[in-house]
């Protein structure tokens, strides 16, 4: 497996969270995690769950390689954070 990304609706928010998107580290640097991210994203835009335009994730500061990516599709960081984690969102249409 390269990896594996989970998506959830929040109702009581309401928005798509990003819960796990994670790459085996021999796998990195390939371009599955761009692709990934593409595929999910695209998936959200057609709303299956809800109508909220709102992409929430949470990615661990230290990580600046996903960080970069996360910014290169829209992210920013929102200004909450958890322990070592800072949330982005992204609005999307």
């Amino acid at each position: 497996m390269v990896g594996y990304v989970m998506v959830i609706y929040d109702y009581d928010i309401p928005e798509y969270d990003i819960w796990h998107m994670m790459i085996d580290e021999s796998n990195q640097k390939r371009g599955y995690g761009s692709a990934a991210l593409d595929r999910v994203l695209d998936y959200i835009k057609a709303k299956p769950f809800g109508a909220s335009n709102r992409v929430t994730l949470t990615c661990n500061r230290d990580n600046i390689q996903a960080l970069k990516l996360y910014q290169s599709r829209g992210f920013a960081e929102t200004g909450a954070t958890d322990e070592d984690e800072i949330e982005l969102s992204l609005m999307i249409q």
